[in-house]
Formats: C-alpha cells, sequence, structure tokens
C-alpha cells in the first residue's frame, strides 16, 4: 500500500468540490506535525468557502455564488462529513468540529425514519453516500466518550434504520444494490461513473475499517452536540440552497425549490434531478410514494416525456427546456400543508451544439487545455427559451395526503409557440395495485409515469391545475382544466 500511494499524488485542482476537500482532508491526515497547522488553515477555508450558511456541502461550483446556482447533492454532502471525520482523527480543531456538527444537523432536511437520506442530486440514493454516512455514525458511536448518551441513542437509531433499509438491497451473491430500487444502469438511476463492484468494495472497506477500529477513522468526540433530525411540524428550509422540508402528521416531503445548477451539463443527456418546484423524496405514514426525478438521454425523454413526472418540458426548434430554475420564489405555510410559488422561463436541459468552427474550437481547447472547466459553467448560465414565461405552483395537503399543482402558461408573441410535452405529469413508485400509467425503474424501484399527449402552447397562455392522492388505498390522479 505505501508503494501504491507514490503512485497516486495528489492533484493541484479537481472538478467537483468534494474531489478537492477528499484531497485536503488526505493532506492533513499525512502532513509533518510542522506543516499541520498550514494544512488545517487550507481546510478550514474550503469548508467556509463550500457550506452553505445551514451547513450544507456545496459540491459545485467552485467560487459558490446562490444567486446564480449552486449544487448540494446529498450523497456528496455525506463525503463532506467523511472528510471532516478523517481530518478531525488526526488533530482537534474547534472550527472544523463546528462544520462537522452544522453538516450532520443539515441532514435532518433528509432523513428519514425509513432508513432514507436522499434523492436530491447526482448519485441519487447512492450505496457511497450511504457507505460515508455509517462511517461517520459509527467512528462516532465506537470512540469513548464522544457523544452524550441521549445523543448516541438516536445516532444508533439513524445507523440502525440505515442498516435495516440495507438489508432490504442485499442480492442473492450478497453484494448490494448500488439504489434501495435494485436494478442496474441509467433506467435504474446510475450516474455513468457508478459501478456494483466498486461501491460495494468502498461500503466493505470504509465499514470494515472503522469496525476494526483504523486509527484514520477515529474521528473526534462532539460531547455538546444535539441531533437537530427530527424538526417539529411545519417547514424547514435551506433557502440559500433551494431545498424545504414539509413535516405533517401524515405527509413528510422534501422538494427543491428554486432549482439548482445541473453537475455535468451536457449535449445529450437532462438531468432533473434538482429541478425546481420538485417534490425528490415524500413519505405518507413513514412509506415512499413519489419516484425520484430523472437522468436520461435527452432523446429518451423526447419519445418518453411521461418519465419527466412533475417537471413541466417543452420543446422548441429540437431543443428540449423545462422548470428547472425560477426567479422568483415564494414559501407560504397554510393551515393543512404548504404552498410554494414560483416562475420563470423554461431553461435548456442540455447544451447547445457547436454550431461554427468558432464554437467548435472552443469546445476542444476547453477540453485539451481547461479540463472542461468553460463548459461546466455553462450550467451557471443556461439559455432559456424566449418569449416564454409560466408561474408554476405546488401545494402538499397533509389532511387529504394530496399533491396539487398549478401552471400556468403565459401569453406568448412567439411567432412559433412551444409544445408542451407533458401536460398534467405525475411520477410515483407503483404500488400493489394495476398501474394506470408506463413503469419504469427509479432509484427507489418502479416507478409509474403518467402524462397527457403532447400540446402546443396557447399564444393566449392558459392555466391547467391537477393533483395526486399519495394514500396507496385511494392512489388517484385528477385533472382540471
Amino acid at each position: 500500500m505505501a508503494a501504491a500511494r507514490t503512485q497516486c499524488p495528489l492533484a493541484r485542482g479537481y472538478p467537483s468540490n468534494n474531489w478537492s476537500l477528499l484531497a485536503q482532508a488526505l493532506r492533513v491526515r499525512e502532513a509533518s506535525p510542522d506543516r499541520l497547522p498550514r494544512e488545517q488553515h487550507r481546510l478550514r477555508s474550503q469548508v467556509r468557502a463550500w457550506t452553505t450558511r445551514a451547513g450544507g456541502f456545496i459540491d459545485f461550483p467552485r467560487h459558490p455564488d446562490p444567486q446564480r446556482g449552486i449544487a448540494t447533492p446529498v450523497a456528496y454532502h455525506l463525503k463532506f462529513l467523511l472528510c471532516l471525520h478523517l481530518a478531525l482523527g488526526r488533530a482537534p480543531d474547534a472550527e472544523l468540529e463546528t462544520a462537522l456538527m452544522r453538516g450532520l444537523d443539515w441532514l435532518g432536511l433528509f432523513l428519514t425514519d425509513s432508513g432514507y437520506c436522499g434523492g436530491l442530486g447526482r448519485s441519487n440514493h447512492a450505496l457511497f453516500g450511504d457507505a460515508c454516512l455509517l462511517t461517520v455514525l459509527h467512528g462516532l458511536l465506537l470512540r469513548p466518550g464522544a457523544l452524550r448518551p441521549d445523543t448516541a441513542t438516536e445516532v444508533l437509531q439513524v445507523a440502525r434504520n440505515l442498516r435495516q433499509r440495507l438489508e432490504r438491497q442485499q442480492r442473492d451473491d450478497g453484494l448490494l444494490w448500488l439504489t434501495p430500487g435494485g436494478g442496474c444502469g441509467e433506467a435504474a438511476g446510475w450516474d455513468g461513473y457508478m459501478y456494483l463492484t466498486v461501491y460495494n468494495a468502498w461500503f466493505a472497506g470504509l465499514l470494515s475499517a472503522t469496525l476494526a477500529g483504523h486509527p484514520w477513522l477515529s474521528g473526534t468526540g462532539l460531547p455538546d452536540w444535539s441531533p437537530a433530525w427530527n424538526p417539529g411540524p411545519g417547514v424547514t428550509e435551506d433557502a440559500e440552497a433551494g431545498l424545504l422540508r414539509y413535516r405533517g402528521a401524515r405527509v413528510d416531503a422534501r422538494i427543491s425549490t428554486r432549482g439548482q445548477a445541473v453537475q455535468g451539463f451536457g449535449r445529450a443527456v437532462a438531468d432533473l434531478r434538482q429541478a425546481a418546484l420538485c417534490p425528490f423524496h415524500v413519505e405518507v405514514d413513514g412509506r415512499p410514494v413519489v419516484a425520484p426525478p430523472v437522468r436520461m438521454a435527452a432523446s429518451h425523454l423526447q419519445d418518453e416525456p411521461a418519465v419527466a413526472g412533475w417537471t413541466p418540458m417543452v420543446e422548441s426548434a429540437g431543443g428540449l427546456f423545462g422548470l428547472t430554475r425560477l426567479d422568483v420564489l415564494s414559501v407560504e405555510p397554510t393551515d393543512s400543508g404548504v404552498t410554494l410559488t414560483g416562475s420563470g422561463a423554461p431553461v435548456r436541459l442540455t447544451r447547445a451544439p457547436e454550431r461554427t468552427t468558432l464554437d467548435r474550437l472552443q469546445a476542444t481547447l476547453d477540453w485539451r487545455l481547461f479540463g472542461g472547466r468553460l463548459g461546466r459553467r455553462q450550467a451557471l448560465r443556461p439559455a432559456t427559451l424566449a418569449d416564454h414565461r409560466w408561474q408554476a405552483q405546488l401545494t402538499i395537503d397533509d389532511q387529504e395526503a394530496t399533491l396539487h399543482y398549478r401552471l400556468q402558461l403565459q401569453p406568448t408573441s412567439a411567432d412559433v409557440p412551444a409544445r408542451w410535452l407533458n401536460p398534467h405529469g405525475i411520477r410515483r413508485l407503483a404500488g400493489d395495485s394495476e398501474p394506470s400509467g408506463d413503469v419504469h425503474l427509479s432509484t427507489l424501484g418502479p416507478a409509474e409515469c403518467r402524462a397527457d399527449p403532447p400540446a402546443l402552447w396557447p399564444a393566449a397562455g392558459t392555466t391547467r391545475k391537477w393533483q395526486l392522492r399519495l394514500t396507496p388505498s385511494d392512489a388517484a390522479a385528477s385533472v382540471f382544466p
């Protein structure tokens, strides 16, 4: 292992902040005593730059500006916690300990009693993130005196919930599926870098090393920490990240509000996993009921637009646009739930093709000289569809266990209006009853996807309403013209 390390030098820069953070955590671990303060200072600077005020990790861009768009994928927030855990195991640091506590508390937006912690962004509900979180939790539990007894009890319960859910992911050959829904590849919600054996090796290696008491994974003590994982009824929000949790008596919903920047913004694949006004994880009575959003080939979405579910999509001049970012957003708690209202222009879901020689030359130089940095920046300023705007509203009714959606297509002066591809779209987990729509895989299991046939965007505009009952016994979708 010592010889192999010399073949893997750390780079000066990486395409994602989580890579840079892990590299710096390793520099802290490997630093000589006289160099350690300098490396800790660099890690603290990264943590300050790459976290929201609420404690969430910003994986993209390198210089975040929430007004232009950021990405806070849950899986890489869990890796962020692991990086802090690694660094603090080398030497105590008050600022990093505070960041770890705030980062753990941020999970209150996502953790459920059913053992889920994800649904937003890339590596969606992936085993990779589960391994990071369990490593940190078990490291805290195994370190004598690291936690107060009441905190240790709560941490142990979360670890048990995760373990019980992972036991349901185990395959006949002993490996774990990479997502709770099983299946392989893009159809099952995998990113292109996800491999069954690699993620299982990561999971097994981290957990076995932690349970064996590896000194690098000893972590630190957090005797003053009290987890903020069980918010009371109502709304919990990280407005900077554009994330909201609504918790009612029956409905427990996580929603992407304004929409986040897409990582890996390319020419052929559309990513809806951080789209605006998107209920990416919803449970009713402790059972997941809404399928997570998708990432798939744009051509596939154009052929089967119902798969997009809650995210309205339009087509214009061969380009695909969606409700993925909002200019204006309001959140209004109600007597029986919460209503979110926002407006904006349809946003291009893929990078525009290079049409000129200059475009192609710039793309080549970007790839060869800048590692794709210029292309990634397009995710912060995606093109929008001229002369088209819409206003969307999502309401959660806890008493009726229902999602209500309203979309207003505002009047347009475009010579050739866009085509709305998925009117009244919904995307729910398929239950035991006979599905009434097409069934596709998702990271949480088979998903029932429904939408009306495509329709032109009326020049005079129009308003459409539809709803989805979430309870298994009376699950139904209704449309109100």
